[in-house]
């Protein structure tokens, strides 16, 4: 494991974009899994400016979608639309590089993922419950390529969940999401950790036992794992 730490978010980001970037730059058909939510934002910034500059030199990136939340009545779930607005749009990605998983396709989207090579690189967050992406307390399967959950009210992160939702009435019955065995093969890791709400989750990944209840413990198993965090996130590190 190697862990950088960064002055701040700026330079987190510029730093996770060199490495998105660098992968991306492979003479071959390249695999990505890149996460939604808050903490990459500042990176996609950079990365969609470079793809959308110089579309043929990263014709040959594929995304997947990490995980999904479906949204009852519409066409997109929560996820593949976050990711299309703050990286496919902005980098002008080809429709046919992107590669959603859903509840009724997750199967086939592992199958098809095992016989392109596999995946060269995901990035992922930590949330302060230690999740990452939809790999949630209690409901995270480690032995699963890719799996579904039932999105259940007796999570205790559950209303935190509905608080994420463009409707809170119209709850999806089940999350879909990459999980530990896949994330075991991916040949590399990058994990970004961002402001001191984060911290005893980062010091949580490093040290706590591995279980489901604090499913990214799991991380630090991975064999090649970056993590970057800026100052505040790697306060509680010795």
């Amino acid at each position: 494991m190697k862990i950088v730490i960064t002055q701040d978010y700026a330079d987190l980001s510029r730093t996770a974009a060199d490495i998105v970037l660098g992968d991306m730059l492979h003479d071959r058909r390249v695999n990505m899994a890149l996460t939604a939510g808050a903490s990459p934002m500042g990176t996609y910034e950079i990365v969609t400016e470079r793809l959308r500059g110089n579309p043929a030199a990263f014709s040959d990136v594929h995304f997947y979608t990490f995980d999904e939340v479906p949204l009852p009545g519409q066409e997109h779930g929560l996820t593949l639309s976050a990711l299309q607005q703050h990286l496919y749009g902005p980098g002008a990605v080809s429709e046919t590089n992107i590669h959603p998983i859903t509840v009724d396709n997750h199967a086939s989207v592992a199958r098809e993922l095992r016989g392109n090579g596999g995946l060269d690189l995901m990035l992922i967050g930590l949330g302060a419950d230690g999740h990452f992406c939809g790999n949630m307390p209690y409901a995270t399967r480690f032995d699963q390529e890719i799996y579904t959950y039932e999105l259940k009210d007796s999570y205790p992160w559950y209303e935190d969940a509905l608080r994420l939702l463009p409707d809170p009435s119209r709850v999806p019955e089940q999350v879909v999401t990459m999980g530990a065995a896949m994330l075991a093969r991916v040949r590399r890791l990058v994990l970004i950790v961002s402001g001191a709400a984060k911290a005893e989750a980062l010091a949580g990944m490093l040290e706590r036992e591995i279980s489901t209840d604090f499913p990214a413990a799991i991380l630090r198993t991975h064999p090649n794992v970056v993590v970057i965090a800026d100052r505040e996130a790697a306060s509680r590190l010795g």
